[in-house]
């Protein structure tokens, strides 16, 4: 964040128009696609079948349930999502999400992520 915020000052202070997004993607851990998730790690990180079959045995046949006071809610499979209080779950999200850096170059602006928060900030001189 301080680069970005440092960006920002000097764009200001050469007289150019700033523009700063902030994005929370913390829900966005629940909504990874494993199967894409998989098949990204294969196609473009290159890992082989052995690592592949790691990774689909931790992401495979989690389930969750709801616990109040002393009920007990039925487990159901969870079909989506990495594990986000993991260290290995915020890996496999950066993995998952790495292409919106270059989408967001495409477009001229500069990205800046750190697992699920992203700032996407750019300059313009004023008309």
């Amino acid at each position: 964040m301080l680069k970005v915020l440092s960006d920002i000052l000097m764009a200001i202070d050469k007289g150019d128009l700033a523009m700063l997004v902030m994005l929370d993607l913390s829900a966005a851990f629940d909504s990874v696609d494993q199967s894409i998730l998989l098949r990204r790690l294969r196609i473009s990180y290159g890992f082989d079948n052995t690592v592949l079959q790691w990774f689909s045995s931790y992401l495979d046949h989690r389930t969750q349930l709801v616990r109040c006071a002393s009920s007990t809610s039925t487990p159901s499979f969870i079909e989506c999502g990495v594990l986000q209080g993991s260290v290995l779950g915020h890996i496999l999200f950066l993995l998952y999400t790495a292409d919106l850096a270059n989408l967001v170059k495409s477009s001229d602006l500069n990205p800046h992520l750190y697992v699920d928060d992203t700032q996407i900030y750019g300059f313009s001189q004023p008309l």
